[in-house]
């Protein structure tokens, strides 16, 4: 099953309604019905085009974040490899020998790099996810029916 992240909206643009009073009749005098649905298509067009725009908007800013990003850390990369760059061009083979005995005895390098834990949160959800997620409805409260369960599970 898909996943939407984003919905455009009117969906139907064409689904448009006169007004009608209590005894079925149109509410307001209409001289002509067809250029009144055609303008409320054109209206629920103009939203649609502005939905777009604004996932659209929201689609770039998120781009423009993350190549940011990419970008901060590309420079950090070559802060990095220029350093070692560096160190490598102050290193003399010819000098420095080094026994067998000795490279074994060595502690096994360790990355003091951290590795971000849930990655997958609600706060790094994208907005027009966190959109969607919020306008739904709250999960019941199945936890209030588990004294009533006869497998002895939580």
């Amino acid at each position: 099953m898909p996943l939407v992240q984003r919905l455009i909206e009117p969906v139907h643009v064409c689904r448009n309604t006169l007004p009608i009073n209590e005894r079925g009749a149109l509410a307001v005098d209409i001289p002509n019905e067809l250029e009144c649905v055609t303008n409320g298509t054109l209206a629920n067009i103009i939203r649609q085009l502005s939905s777009l725009s604004k996932h659209a908007e929201d689609i770039f800013s998120t781009l423009f974040k993350e190549s940011k990003a990419i970008v901060a850390r590309t420079h950090s990369l070559q802060g990095r490899i220029d350093r070692l760059a560096l160190k490598v061009t102050q290193l003399d083979s010819n000098v420095e020998e080094v026994s067998l005995q000795d490279i074994l005895m060595r502690k096994a390098f360790k990355s003091s790099v951290i590795f971000e834990q849930a990655v997958i949160s609600r706060s790094s959800m994208p907005a027009a996810m966190r959109e969607i997620y919020l306008s739904c409805g709250k999960t019941p409260p199945l936890d209030k029916l588990n004294p009533y369960r006869e497998d002895g599970k939580d």
